[in-house]
């Protein structure tokens, strides 16, 4: 294959249709001796850099313009890399002690290079001033030419996961008396299942709250707890509980702490009111009382009490709030999507939650061995959660990268799906959900929109790009994800005494349902970077409805339970620092189809508009743990 050709193949239409960009690639080949692949993987950092850095529309096009900045660009970066490695070859010589010069810093919010370093592919000498026939410059007068650094060898993490022993196991399974799907769609199919998004998340500005703003949002949470429960209860009459009483009242607030510093305790426990209910005042608990409570910092309760001295309100019971309304469907409409557009066939789906790398490492291996899945299971959804790049992998932190965030996501993670896409084409659907902890994602608090540019990070088209926390719907059922650790939250925040549910993780993800928010805890910890929300913004993280399944990917073990006819997934993450984590495979059945024909024949016009069905999915979804 000759090297036009080649380009055409790897660049596709960009080159295909543009004679004057295929030629000058060519000469670019030629002068570096580089293969076409890396001349493409360059092209696609740079260009990604200079579409995110302008302020003007751009569609990152082979333009003149942008071919002739590549070229500069290419070229100062390799004449800095043969500088650099001349230096370092002449200190190792002279036996200097002195390190090498470091790597420079991005300009960006991350550390890094400002366009991508070369991978250099030969071990050969290249006078880069010669081929360019420009003036040598000063920096590097009289310097000889040195060989470019070899591809890093594999890591210690890389081979150990190369050799793991338990791969495809399955750890844990909710539902085993349910069938796995096993049989993959069948050749020609197109997207059965239709997927649309509850809660849409705007790019905003953050960092913007007034004071007012964000007392106005918590007290509106209060009230909204208190006229759900008045509904519920009508005869309920809310009382202040800073007030002296020698009766017991009924009092609605949030739960928070005065302990300065570490985690609260039932010595530390308030309760804060709003304004309509206590004209914001904050009062000590006493739970000395009661037989068994469980709270966290932001839970909004609803207790029963009194104040003797006005100074200590002393629990005596904690109500129950009012459950979320289930999600629900007629028949008909479920007769159409799992019957009709299904075909009676289940729905399998995918969900995994980065990090995607080795800790010693950016080659993205674990993601490369969940790929080997979906393309041997052919899943009808993938859903894959952030973070993608981290801000925390040690290489990141330390600038020791080769090239943008971004090009490793599109190396490494769109490549991979754009050729199942290409393989399978219309048969799996795609959904991203960024994390706080994201290099290429600008919002640093919740909630976070979808990724804004789906293209310039070579995602493949139709890709789902879903906000942070991301409530949608796959045909009539009903997800909310949110991958900011909450589960890791409340884990440490909870205070808890002879709770009504022993079972840890399940009292956890009640806490999600219970109070109708997919990020309850508040106020976050200022030392941890998945605990800002933007109280202008808190309304977006609230359930609009039951879900019928919540993921909540979390660093605490992987588990599938049903808490409360809601199926919770904690499917760990896919990286376990130096070794592989672990996955969540889910299959979901339909409902009996005679039953449903039975349902739609029974309902009049009238019935058809109102008549509502519960999904039931936690007694029809199949939910397999897997060890990547």
């Amino acid at each position: 294959m000759n090297q036009e050709q080649a380009l055409i193949d790897v660049f596709g239409n960009t080159l295909a249709t543009n004679p004057s960009a295929l030629r000058e690639c060519v000469n670019l080949l030629r002068i570096y001796r580089i293969e076409p692949e890396s001349l493409h993987s360059k092209w696609e950092a740079y260009i990604m850099n200079t579409i995110s850095s302008s302020r003007d529309e751009d569609d990152g096009s082979m333009t003149d313009a942008h071919l002739e900045g590549f070229k500069n660009n290419l070229r100062r970066t390799l004449e800095l890399k043969a500088a650099q490695g001349s230096q370092r070859q002449a200190q190792s010589t002279s036996g200097s002690s002195f390190a090498a010069p470091k790597k420079a810093q991005l300009k960006s919010r991350f550390p890094g290079s400002t366009s991508q370093a070369p991978k250099v592919i030969h071990d050969m000498e290249i006078d880069l001033n010669d081929q360019f026939n420009s003036p040598e410059p000063k920096s590097s007068m009289g310097m000889p030419t040195t060989p470019f650094r070899k591809p890093a060898q594999p890591s210690p993490s890389s081979k150990q996961f190369a050799l793991r022993k338990n791969m495809s196991e399955i750890e844990e399974t909710l539902n085993s008396h349910l069938k796995l799907k096993t049989e993959p769609p069948r050749a020609g199919t197109e997207y059965k299942s239709t997927i649309n998004l509850v809660t849409a998340v705007k790019p905003y500005r953050y960092m913007f709250e007034k004071l007012t703003d964000k007392g106005e949002a918590l007290d509106d949470r209060i009230d909204a707890f208190a006229e759900l429960y008045r509904k519920r209860y009508p005869d309920t009459e809310f009382r202040n509980p800073a007030y002296p009483s020698q009766s017991v009242v009924t009092v609605v607030g949030r739960i928070c702490s005065d302990a300065n510093e570490g985690k609260a305790n039932e010595q530390s426990l308030l309760l804060e009111t709003s304004r309509s209910f206590g004209s914001g005042a904050r009062v000590k608990l006493d739970v000395m009382e009661v037989t068994g409570y469980n709270f966290f910092p932001g839970q909004i309760v609803v207790l029963s009490g009194l104040n003797s001295h006005g100074s200590v309100f002393a629990v005596t019971h904690v109500h129950e709030l009012p459950a979320i309304p289930m999600a629900g469907a007629t028949p008909a409409d479920l007769e159409d999507f799992q019957y009709k557009k299904m075909a009676g066939q289940p729905i399998k789906m995918i969900v995994a939650a980065g990090p995607y790398t080795l800790s010693d490492n950016l080659l993205f291996e674990p993601f490369a061995a969940l790929m080997e899945h979906v393309n041997t299971e052919r899943p009808d959804v993938l859903l894959l959660m952030g973070p993608f790049v981290s801000s925390t992998h040690p290489l990141i932190v330390s600038g020791d990268i080769d090239m943008m965030p971004e090009a490793y996501f599109a190396k490494y993670i769109s490549v991979l799906l754009a050729k199942h896409q290409d393989r399978y084409p219309k048969e799996m659907q795609i959904m991203l959900v960024p994390s706080l902890q994201d290099v290429i994602h600008e919002t640093l608090v919740l909630p976070q929109p979808g990724f804004e540019h789906p293209r310039a990070l070579g995602l493949p088209a139709g890709t789902y790009c879903l906000p942070n926390p991301a409530q949608f719907t796959i045909n009539e059922m009903v997800f909310a994800v949110n991958t900011a650790d909450i589960l890791m939250h409340l884990n440490g925040d909870e205070i808890a005494r002879n709770p009504d549910r022993s079972d840890r993780m399940s009292r956890l993800s009640k806490y999600i349902v219970e109070q109708r928010n997919l990020h309850p805890v508040y106020p976050g910890l200022a030392s941890d970077p998945d605990s800002g929300v933007d109280s202008n913004q808190f309304d977006l993280l609230d359930l609009r409805v039951c879900p019928d399944v919540v993921i909540l990917p979390s660093k605490l073990k992987h588990f599938a339970k049903i808490v409360d006819n809601v199926i919770v997934v904690n499917p760990n993450q896919l990286s376990k620092m130096q070794s592989g984590g672990t996955f969540a495979k889910l299959t979901i059945h339909p409902m009996s189809e005679s039953a449903l024909s039975d349902a739609v024949m029974m309902m009049d016009e009238d019935d058809e508009q109102t008549m509502s069905t519960y999904h039931r999915v936690y007694e029809r979804c199949r939910v397999d743990l897997v060890r990547v």
